[in-house]
């Protein structure tokens, strides 16, 4: 014996799947939400052609890529345009900085930076503080040395030897 609340709703299952406009109602809502969870992306011939421009590298992947992904590649594409020749030259060079570091590296890096996002933000605006002291002495005593004579400006060499810190080799004896 079927409960009455069972037999209703087998009842209603019944007359919905004779009536083909519902069923195809149905359909069409699944098919919705399915669609609904691509929300936000763009089909990349939708993308204005400025931004289609800075993009080109992630043409062929690019409508594979989930909505958010797609609305971070968006929001980066518009920052550099707002950027200056300079900081987008300085973008670049840490980025290349970036791609130079093992794949452990960067995922160490990736790692520490959530731990940091994490932290109170008393606690992150601290750390923000030392980070910038030590910066500023870092950069005060770069700039105290004194470039190698015919040094680059900028290069990182190490400080000439003068004869007093060369080692002494004996003549040799004859």
């Amino acid at each position: 014996m079927m409960n009455g609340t069972v037999k209703a709703i087998l009842e209603d299952t019944k007359m919905i799947l004779k009536r083909p406009v519902v069923a195809l109602l149905l359909c069409l809502l699944s098919l919705t939400a399915m669609a609904q969870e691509r929300a936000g992306g763009v089909a990349w011939d939708d993308l204005p052609q400025d931004l289609q421009g800075i993009l080109g590298p992630m043409q062929s992947q690019w409508d594979s890529l989930p909505s958010q992904r797609q609305e971070r590649l968006r929001n980066g594409a518009r920052r550099w345009q707002s950027l200056s020749p300079d900081e987008r030259g300085l973008v670049q060079q840490q980025f290349r900085g970036w791609m130079q570091r093992s794949p452990e590296q960067r995922e160490r890096i990736r790692n520490r930076f959530e731990r940091f996002r994490d932290l109170p933000p008393e606690r992150q605006d601290e750390l923000r503080q030392r980070f910038e002291e030590n910066r500023e002495r870092r950069d005060a005593r770069i700039s105290n040395q004194s470039p190698r004579p015919g040094a680059r400006p900028g290069s990182r060499q190490a400080p000439a030897r003068t004869s007093q810190s060369r080692p002494q080799t004996p003549a040799p004896s004859r």
